[in-house]
């Protein structure tokens, strides 16, 4: 019985978190409201805000989803951490990355739309804003320890090499979201892999 009652609230909150996610996009995070998010749901206001007390909580599940999706694990620090990401910026391969690049590229559909809400939200609440700004940093650290682990570049530039990768791989990815342009992806993955390769592994 307690294991239906834990589905019943799982199935719950996944609903209302893939109403939010229609309206929020449909509408925009300031204009949409808790009482609509709660209707599209097929529940009431009392009820999400026993799941989510705030938007900002709501918005902390949106950013575990995609986590989720992109095979994010807490680290010891209990910040998330890709250990695939580490790993191709430590062997530091052209192919590893294309490939590595490709395989994310293939999940923008599913999570860059949580991403969009997320930086929205981050606009308009210093909380959301604080949460997106820790996952960038996660991000960033997964690269930097790429690096370290490959003995690669001097330490000082470490920091500023995996802040450019991600802020190129962010916007890239942005071409096929929020600003709703699509050139040819294949030829921009190449070109962001080039990039990378230069910036994160190539010495010479």
């Amino acid at each position: 019985m307690s294991s239906l009652r834990e589905a019943q609230k799982q199935l719950t909150r996944d609903t209302i978190v893939e109403r939010a996610l229609e309206l929020f996009t449909k509408k925009g995070y300031g204009a949409t409201t808790i009482d609509e998010i709660a209707a599209a749901a097929g529940t009431t206001r009392v009820t999400f805000y026993a799941y989510y007390p705030s938007r900002s909580d709501l918005m902390k599940d949106f950013m575990a989803r995609v986590n989720a999706v992109l095979d994010r694990a807490d680290g010891p620090d209990r910040m998330s951490t890709a250990p695939d990401l580490v790993e191709v910026v430590r062997v530091g391969e052209l192919e590893g990355i294309l490939a590595w690049l490709e395989s994310r590229a293939a999940l923008w559909p599913v999570f860059r739309p949580y991403l969009d809400v997320l930086d929205e939200a981050a606009a308009v609440d210093r909380e959301v804003r604080d949460l997106v700004e820790g996952w960038h940093e996660e991000v960033i650290s997964d690269i930097v320890r790429g690096l370290q682990l490959a003995g690669r570049f001097s330490e000082e530039t470490h920091r500023i090499r995996g802040t450019l990768a991600f802020t190129q791989l962010d916007f890239v990815a942005t071409l096929w979201t929020r600003r709703k342009l699509e050139p040819n992806r294949d030829h921009a993955l190449e070109v962001l892999a080039d990039s990378w390769y230069h910036l994160l592994c190539d010495e010479g």
